[in-house]
Parts: C-alpha cells; structure tokens; sequence
C-alpha cells in the first residue's frame, strides 16, 4: 500500500522517487495552507480549532514519515531479520499463534481503514451539504480558484489519511508479530519441559539431558532474536510514537471541544464524531499492541520456573537462570524513553485530553463573560 503514494522506504529508483516527490508535496502543500490560517486566527481560538484539528494529525504523519524515511536501512535490515529462521523454525502445531495474529491484525487494520474512508468521504461531502466554500478554512478569498482548492484540500487530507494509515497498521503488524514470537517460544519451553519428565521412572539426568539443553539454547538464542526486534521495533518507530502521543491529546482535545462549540447534529457532527473514533482506535491499537508484548515477555519467565529444577543438570538449570534473568525485565516500546507503550499509558493520555479540554472550556466560558 505504500508503494502506491512512493512512502515505503525500500526503494530507490528515479521513477519511485518522483511519484514519492509528487504525492509528498500535496502533504508540504496542505500543511503550508493551513500554516497560514492558523497564523491568521492565531489569536482566535474558537475559529483556530477548526483547523487545529486536522493540522496537528498532518503535523504527526510528517514526524512519523521523516523518522521512517531517516531510518530507512534499519528497517530493511529489520524485514531482512524477519526472514531469519530462528522465527521461522517452530512446530506446525504452533503456528497458530502466527495465523491468529495476522488474522487479527488483518481485522483491525480493515476496521481502521474503513473508518478512515468514510471520514474522508465526509470530509468531501459535508461543505457541499453546510454550504461551506471549503472542508478547511483557508483565509484569502480565492475567487474562480475556489474548487481547485477544494480538489487540492481533498486530494492532499487523502494522501495524508493513506500513509499515515499504512504506517499505523505496519507497526502495529511489527508488534504483533513479536507478541506472537514470544507466544512461540513460551509454547516451546512448555514442550521442552513436558518432554523432560516424560519418563518419572529415570532420573532427569539420564533422560537426553543433551537433547534438552540443545532446546534450550535454541530458546535462548529465539528469545535474543526477539529482544533484537523488539529493539529495532522501537529504534526504527519511537520517535514517530512520540509524536503520535502529543499529537494524541492535542487532536482529541481539540476535536472534543470543537464538537461541544458546535454541538448541532448534521454532517460536520457525523465527521468529527467519526475522526474522534479514529483517533481513539488509533492510539489504542499502539498501547494495546505495546501492552501485550509486555505481558508475553513476562511469561517467558513463568515458563521457567515450571521445570524441574532439582533433577535437572547444572548446565541446563544455567541456561534457564539466563531466560529467566532476562525476562525480569519486561520488553517494551517507548517513545524516547519518555512513556512506555500499554494500557497505562492509553489511560495517561485520555487523562491529560481531558484535563486539557476542561482548561479550554473554562477559558472559552470566561471569553464569553
């Protein structure tokens, strides 16, 4: 899907490079236009938040681009990784794991694209029905050039929903493909140690303690494999999350009290109500993602401590108290190091919208008075 706007990083012809040229200046184009009308109402911020909105979500996909295109060779080296059989050699009965994320995956991505398509179908639509000249305030009077803006605004807001979309859904696919790895090989230290009291007659140490052991170090080096995506995950990302986070509760502030100022039922109503969904979905997808890759990294641990550990030999209790110690500290993703990708964090930022909503709607009231 990226390919089609020149967005996906891994390539580099002339040609590829042009389109990626010609779509990214619609992007540098909307954003300048609604650079201007913010200026313009720079001291009106009931007439600013009708523009705020959209331009701050513009603003993220531009951070969330950039930060994808300067690390580009880390990402291809990171689909390349992908390809390494440490995550592709696992039992057939386990692949289920796999299937269910991808299916999962798959289900939300539709979910969000759709609600995506249908935002941008209202945005087209609702000037026509409120008899606005534009979808975005622009504050010059453009006279016969009025629906080549319009074009333009549509064409340009289009662009941006699609790629920003297409980097939502690739990094949360990137995570739930490491949820899905841990899943894996908590599901192989499972096996192993039922394999390895198979027989209660024999002691442990006569019972292919060589064979464990060889297992193990395998999940020793699935689990460094692991740690290594998740590292490059957030290496590759963590700056576009952050971005996704400020840019989170501004937007949602913004649109809550945009849709309290308007407050009448009609097609501007039905489309921030769907942008406000979207927006929800969207950082939930990221917390939901980074959250269940800290639980699955803690259960690599629990898988552990289930062996039998006063019949097993000193170099596979040393191999388990390597898993083990890893484990205690939970894989997670972050934006800078400042905040940690879970449900916590989903909840923090819900919080501060809110607090930030109440401050510009007792601002908005003393305006009044």
């Amino acid at each position: 899907m990226m390919t089609a706007t020149g967005a996906w990083p891994d390539h580099s012809s002339i040609t590829y490079n042009i389109k990626a040229l010609f779509f990214h200046a619609f992007t540098i184009g909307l954003f300048v236009t609604m650079s201007m009308q913010v200026i313009f109402n720079l001291n009106d911020f009931t007439n600013l938040s009708e523009i705020l909105y959209i331009m701050v979500t513009v603003t993220g996909y531009v951070v969330k681009q950039c930060a994808l295109t300067y690390k580009r060779n880390v990402f291809v080296n990171l689909i390349q990784f992908l390809k390494d059989p440490l995550f592709l050699s696992y039992p057939d009965e386990l692949d289920h794991y796999m299937f269910e994320t991808v299916k999962k995956s798959t289900l939300i991505a539709n979910v969000y694209r759709f609600s995506i398509a249908f935002c941008i179908v209202l945005f087209t639509v609702y000037p026509i029905l409120e008899n606005k000249p534009l979808p975005f305030p622009f504050p010059y009077d453009l006279g016969n050039y009025r629906y080549f803006m319009y074009a333009f605004q549509i064409i340009s807001v289009g662009v941006c929903a699609w790629n920003n979309c297409t980097i939502d859904t690739l990094t949360t696919s990137l995570m739930g493909i490491a949820a899905a790895q841990l899943d894996i090989l908590y599901e192989k230290l499972i096996v192993i140690r039922k394999e390895s009291q198979e027989n209660d007659d024999v002691p442990y140490c006569e019972k292919s303690e060589e064979d464990i052991l060889l297992k193990l170090r395998q999940c020793v080096e699935h689990h460094n494999a692991i740690i290594h995506l998740v590292e490059s995950i957030e290496d590759i990302f963590t700056v576009g999350l952050l971005a996704q986070f400020t840019c989170s509760i501004i937007v949602i502030c913004n649109t809550v009290f945009y849709i309290i100022l308007m407050w009448t039922i009609n097609s501007q109503f039905v489309m921030l109500l769907d942008y406000l969904i979207i927006l929800m979905l969207q950082l939930f997808m990221y917390c939901w993602y980074g959250n269940e890759i800290i639980l699955k990294s803690v259960k690599i641990g629990e898988a552990c401590y289930k062996f039998n550990w006063c019949d097993s030999g000193t170099p596979v209790r040393q191999t388990l108290f390597i898993i083990m110690e890893r484990s205690k500290r939970p894989l997670t993703i972050t934006t800078v190091k400042l905040s940690t990708l879970s449900l916590s964090a989903y909840k923090s930022i819900l919080q501060w919208s809110y607090s930030c909503l109440a401050l510009l709607l007792k601002m908005e009231q003393q305006r009044k008075n």
